[in-house]
């Protein structure tokens, strides 16, 4: 279950009531800014929050709060079809978000609502535009219409400028709670799963949990700490494991490497010095950022590099 492609709902998880009450007592005030910056790590809802809040300001008759769920324009937001509900993203996962696409949400803000009610334009994710994009949606974040809210959704606002940043309303979605996630955790996969396990490989981020269940990430995730215990007892080669880090998302396998550290760390399973695990850290971090960058590394080189220090990384006494 990812993100992207949660149903539109009338209701937000659990874990974002704090963010919910303080956005609803803006509705209730009339003071809800035109732009708003949801931000937090992958996989904890803020795409669906994005969706509740949407049908919640185009609902007829919202109930205690929430849309109602039955009326007409909750019937379109259901069913992707409102017309005064623009969804922009990438055409392609991972791709970025073109001018074009901007240039038509300036179009559709400055049109009158088909419906009568407030135009909303929700931006998934927002890092994604690239330059362009971003310097044409300054012109609606600076001269906004009224009645009109734009959201923008993203997982790494460092990569948004600041004068973007600036000029929308910061709504923060921090990893829940332990507890909170593996009881609703518990609930949603019943008792036959290893929820303590799922938390620890999805760093707790909820939907992440589900989404190891729901696809064979679990088994990967599962094979690759095998992979990197048996680089440790010298059972296999940097070069043989870069080979199979290769079949899989590279940005993905990063994430999990990262994890793997940041959870040995977190649970004293390794005598290494902070010091350098944190410095190793670091260089996973700045792998990544070279894996989506434009420079077009060499994938195989960066995979055996990675490697190689781990090994060497957990053999310093």
């Amino acid at each position: 279950m990812s993100e992207l492609s949660t149903p539109a709902p009338a209701m937000h998880y659990p874990w974002q009531l704090n963010q919910w009450r303080q956005l609803s007592s803006q509705i209730d005030k009339d003071r809800l800014p035109h732009a708003m910056l949801l931000s937090g790590p992958k996989y904890i809802g803020k795409y669906q929050f994005s969706l509740t809040l949407a049908q919640r300001m185009l609902c007829e008759s919202p109930i205690g709060g929430y849309a109602c769920g039955s009326c007409k324009q909750c019937h379109l937001v259901t069913a992707n079809s409102h017309p005064d509900l623009l969804m922009v993203k990438p055409e392609e996962e991972g791709k970025a978000i073109r001018i074009d696409l901007i240039r038509a949400l300036g179009e559709f803000a400055n049109k009158t609502a088909q419906q009568g009610g407030w135009k909303i334009a929700l931006i998934y994710p927002a890092e994604a535009m690239n330059l362009n994009s971003a310097n044409a949606l300054l012109k609606n974040l600076e001269e906004p219409n009224a009645k009109t809210l734009l959201l923008l959704v993203s997982h790494e606002p460092a990569r948004l400028s600041a004068t973007i940043r600036s000029r929308c309303r910061m709504v923060k979605f921090p990893i829940p709670a332990d507890l909170e996630v593996r009881n609703w955790l518990s609930q949603v996969v019943g008792p036959q799963e290893d929820v303590g396990q799922l938390l620890e490989f999805s760093e707790g981020r909820p939907l992440l949990a589900l989404q190891l269940l729901e696809t064979d990430w679990l088994e990967q995730r599962r094979s690759l700490d095998g992979l990197l215990d048996d680089l440790v007892a010298h059972r296999s080669t940097p070069l043989a494991i870069a080979e199979k880090c290769l079949a899989n998302d590279p940005l993905m396998t990063i994430d999990w490497l990262y994890s793997r550290v940041a959870s040995d760390l977190r649970y004293g399973r390794t005598a290494v010095s902070p010091r350098l695990m944190f410095r190793y850290l670091d260089r996973l971090i700045q792998a990544k950022k070279l894996m989506q960058s434009s420079s077009n590394p060499n994938i195989q080189l960066l995979w055996e590099e990675l490697l190689l220090n781990w090994q060497l990384l957990y053999i310093v006494k």
